[in-house]
């Protein structure tokens, strides 16, 4: 059975199994941490597609994990104003990639370089490396926050301003683990609260008015 795995996973991948081979030829002992890295690998950077619960206004969870928060913060970039925030956190067992929660325009891109703090911690948001991903989805404005933590530390994203994207899209990825911020209007009618398990790509988390 094909397993549909991330681009960014295969130097990993690859580079364990090449060095599986060259130590398998000297101690059958020695060889086998190596493999059992690369089955790691494989596992940690599985990319499943996923069918989004669509429906009017839907806002889609951007990552598999548990929802760690729900609350509002000053939101002072693309926002410009309060709005409320929905935190996912990734654990090393869960899916890393990160999905487009809406159907619409990427409008704004910004990364901040910053510390590797655990993201788990609400100040996460504003001093980690993170890189905001802004969507204008109809008359609606959301946006995705990947954060980096103290073992996540490559945020990747796969779109850029001006890119059309689905919900459910595939956008981008953090090595490995950590924390995906949503962040709506206030009138967004959310749909989960602390301590809740969401599917990225797949689980509906808030309604856009």
């Amino acid at each position: 059975m094909r397993i549909p795995i991330a681009r960014e996973g295969v130097p990993y991948i690859g580079l364990s199994i090449v060095a599986w081979l060259a130590l398998a030829e000297v101690s059958a002992a020695a060889a086998a941490p190596v493999l059992l890295a690369a089955a790691c690998f494989i596992f940690f950077f599985r990319e499943p597609r996923r069918r989004p619960a669509l429906g009017e206004g839907a806002v889609i969870a951007p990552a598999d994990g548990r929802v760690m928060r729900v609350d509002e913060v000053e939101e002072n970039g693309y926002f410009g104003r309060r709005v409320r925030r929905v935190s996912v956190f990734m654990s090393l067992l869960d899916v890393h990639i990160n999905y487009a929660p809406v159907s619409g325009t990427v409008d704004y891109m910004h990364y901040r370089r910053g510390s590797f703090r655990n993201a788990m911690r609400q100040i996460a948001s504003e001093v980690n490396e993170n890189n905001t991903i802004g969507i204008k989805s109809g008359a609606a404005t959301m946006a995705v926050r990947q954060i980096a933590g103290m073992i996540a530390r490559r945020i990747v994203c796969r779109c850029g301003v001006g890119d059309a994207v689905r919900a459910g899209d595939r956008i981008g990825i953090i090595k490995f683990s950590s924390r995906v911020d949503v962040l709506l209007p206030l009138d967004a009618g959310l749909l989960v609260r602390e301590g809740d398990r969401v599917r990225g790509g797949e689980t509906a988390i808030a309604r856009l008015p």
